[in-house]
């Protein structure tokens, strides 16, 4: 029973520890100007969200971006307030392209 308590506390503290964080390979992704996505498909735009969200820990929403993301690692929560602000706003542009665009899929 203590080494599950351990564990539980262990993995608390973890989720602590990452709140706020963005990964390099998050920064990369959002670093791109919004005029590269304006040239995005939007296949491209779909795929660069889903893209940003697993790279955030959030769960996939369907089967597409789990067959594409969800392999070989685990999601944090299903909720994008796991993401930093950052990373929020920059999904917030990404989506208003796709939708000004006419995707069927918005990320």
């Amino acid at each position: 029973m203590r080494g599950r308590i351990k564990s539980c506390l262990s993995l608390a503290f973890l989720g602590l520890c990452l709140a706020g964080f963005t990964s390099p390979e998050q920064q990369r992704n959002i670093g791109r100007p919004e005029q590269e996505l304006q040239q995005m498909t939007c296949s491209q735009l779909w795929y660069l969200g889903e893209k940003i969200r697993a790279d955030g820990g959030v769960c996939p929403r369907d089967d597409r971006a789990r067959q594409a993301f969800f392999r070989n690692r685990t999601c944090v929560s299903q909720d994008e307030r796991v993401l930093v602000g950052e990373v929020k706003a920059y999904l917030a542009a990404l989506r208003g392209i796709a939708t000004a665009k006419g995707c069927p899929d918005v990320p």
